[in-house]
């Protein structure tokens, strides 16, 4: 009876989660896409490239495949479908936890370094600040409440890896096409680098997520292990 009221809160919790967090992103992608366009100044001062729209940005594609998976997780909390399950586990230990950390250790250490050179002031015109904390902190939160609510089986590292490590690389040829369309960096701040310290940096970024997913990967070990632990005292209890 006490286990079967533990596994029920658990499951409550988590569906409440599920249900707030694909509510919430999903809204703000909505009035994102909706409601949040620079205007064509930013084209003619080259502070975007006029092509590639809301996809340019590593933020967007991050808040889409948290959207997804969110709504994943509530579905397979209503169905109770194992390959639903085995997708939500792939996709939150591969792309969301990963995702999460690298948008919002990378954003705001960049604010807090140069504000201007990843969010000028100016952008607070156009951009709401409970949409700038949806994208950049939002995303951490739900993810940590994620791993903290919900026991997933994480995948071979080597699978893991496979998916994280193309859609990485995905996303860097696609901001290079967009460069060499255009001459036009998506984030501007990488014009100034040199070279070298550009692809030192892009090096850096790919190798804190596969640095994520490990994180991830320990916390889920760490809580569930636990969990499993006092469970089966209270059943012997």
């Amino acid at each position: 009876m006490e286990r079967r009221s533990w596994t029920g809160n658990a499951h409550r919790a988590s569906l409440l989660l599920h249900l707030s967090a694909a509510v919430h992103l999903g809204f703000a992608i909505y009035y994102d896409c909706r409601y949040t366009q620079l205007p064509h100044l930013a084209v003619e001062l080259r502070l975007e490239p006029p092509i590639g729209g809301k996809f340019k940005y590593m933020t967007f594609l991050s808040g889409l495949v948290h959207c997804f998976y969110y709504i994943l997780a509530l579905t397979y909390d209503l169905l109770r479908i194992r390959v639903l399950r085995q997708l939500r586990d792939y996709v939150m230990a591969s792309f969301v936890v990963p995702l999460a950390f690298t948008v919002g250790v990378t954003f705001w250490t960049l604010y807090a370094i140069d504000r201007d050179s990843i969010y000028p002031p100016i952008l607070d015109l156009v951009y709401p600040m409970w949409l700038n904390h949806t994208m950049h902190s939002f995303v951490v939160v739900y993810a940590v409440l994620e791993l903290s609510l919900t026991q997933h089986r994480y995948p071979l590292r080597r699978k893991a890896f496979t998916g994280l490590g193309i859609f990485m690389a995905a996303y860097l040829v696609w901001i290079h096409f967009l460069w060499l369309m255009t001459g036009i960096w998506v984030y501007p701040f990488l014009g100034a680098f040199a070279g070298l310290f550009r692809a030192l940096f892009f090096a850096g970024i790919v190798g804190l997520g596969f640095g994520y997913y490990l994180m991830g990967e320990w916390i889920n070990k760490v809580i569930w292990w636990q969990a499993s632990g006092a469970q089966r005292q209270s059943n012997r209890g």
